[in-house]
């Protein structure tokens, strides 16, 4: 019960920050360029996290082509439409 109550507490604490960064971040960055950063950032942490356990290729590959489809659904985002 602790153990969940703590990762509770971690995962309010990173939610509640993505929106000051996200804020700050806008000032230097592209929209784009910041939602890539995310997705990469997440990548690495689920593939550390992944890296100790027994998982297949299967679903590395899986994982793999559903951040790919992701980053591909953002690109039109970031183009001008004029």
């Amino acid at each position: 019960m602790v153990r969940n109550l703590f990762f509770f507490a971690v995962i309010s604490l990173i939610w509640g920050l993505t929106w000051a960064a996200i804020k700050l971040g806008l000032n230097d960055a592209p929209p784009l360029l910041l939602a890539a950063a995310r997705y990469l950032l997440t990548a690495l942490a689920a593939g550390a996290w992944l890296f100790g356990e027994a998982v297949g290729w299967a679903e590395i590959t899986g994982a793999i082509l559903l951040l790919a489809a992701a980053i591909a659904l953002l690109r039109p985002l970031g183009e001008n439409r004029g």
